[in-house]
């Protein structure tokens, strides 16, 4: 460090900014509590030290330490100095841990929400394929409504959403995955359990579940039913997951997306394909504003590779549960 350099630049200038050298010295020595010390921190020369207090001092237009007995002694205004040097020191901490966490398993909590059909069997599936690669990854996950997709990401609650439909959002991008069939899931002793494909004019006169229009069943069925279905619905729900539910409490057939349906609930229904065939889409959704986390991609691949050559329970002739 040349003083040359410093003296042409040291004088009656109080108030000038600081640099980030003058701040990182001044943080030695109060951390050190002596020239010396800060110079064993800093890996420089005591008159290295030195000369950048005299000139930080010299720029502030006041002293940051007296000298007490050998020792340095900081004044009131380097201590009130020194609590926002820390602040920011412990910023760049934040920084430089982030930075680490993001080359190793991307950042620190991987935010999802997704329809709650596809909670049931997809997303747990995805995630176990996930974190086997990233055990020490942490997971946020909620199960949202289609209404509440886009909230979710505008708020930064989320990361990536896998949900039937995408939002309709300038911020948001969503990208299709894949079509997922629909099948009739029906309790054990129904009727309907006899046949080996469910048709729309099945729905005449039994109680079935169904979903209103505006939902995203409720349009993929529409081509189904044609004009209507016969017998309109004796319950709605907004979810498949719902009708599953109600359909093992005996109070009907429903319609719904094959990944809903879990193990569990397969060996206590009966399913079986529906003709003519219906489909939904499984779309997976982010934000456009910035690219997406490490980690969401990490996950979304680990979607990808759940959905390729994944059997589906109901989707051919005479399937049983």
């Amino acid at each position: 460090m040349d003083a040359d350099v410093y003296a042409d630049e040291a004088g009656p200038t109080g108030g000038r900014p600081l640099n980030l050298r003058q701040i990182e010295v001044f943080r030695a020595i109060m951390m050190a509590g002596s020239i010396s010390g800060a110079g064993r921190v800093l890996h420089v020369s005591q008159p290295a030290v030195s000369r950048v207090l005299a000139l930080t001092e010299s720029r502030l237009g006041y002293r940051l330490f007296e000298r007490v007995k050998s020792r340095l002694s900081p004044t009131a205004e380097a201590r009130r100095l020194y609590a926002e040097v820390e602040q920011v020191y412990g910023g760049i901490q934040r920084v430089n841990d982030l930075a680490a966490s993001l080359g190793q398993s991307g950042a620190g909590m991987l935010k999802i929400v997704a329809s709650a059909s596809f909670g049931q069997r997809l997303i747990p599936m995805a995630l176990e394929r996930f974190r086997a690669r990233h055990a020490d990854a942490r997971v946020d996950y909620r199960s949202v409504t289609f209404d509440e997709l886009a909230a979710y990401f505008l708020s930064g609650q989320a990361d990536i959403g896998i949900s039937m439909q995408p939002p309709d959002h300038p911020n948001l991008t969503s990208v299709r995955l894949a079509r997922v069939p629909v099948i009739c899931v029906l309790p054990p002793g129904h009727p309907l359990a006899s046949h080996d494909v469910v048709l729309p004019e099945d729905f005449s006169s039994a109680a079935w579940i169904g979903y209103p229009r505006d939902t995203p069943l409720g349009r993929a069925l529409a081509p189904f039913f044609g004009e209507g279905p016969r017998c309109a619905a004796a319950v709605e729900v907004h979810s498949p997951v719902t009708a599953c539910s109600f359909v093992q409490q005996g109070l009907g057939p429903a319609l719904v997306d094959a990944w809903c349906v879990t193990p569990d609930q397969a060996a206590h229904m009966a399913l079986r394909p529906i003709a003519p065939e219906a489909s939904v889409d499984i779309w997976a959704t982010h934000s456009n504003l910035s690219a997406p986390p490490l980690l969401a991609r990490r996950f979304l691949a680990a979607v990808k590779k759940t959905l390729e050559g994944q059997a589906l329970p109901g989707t051919g002739p005479g399937s049983a549960g």
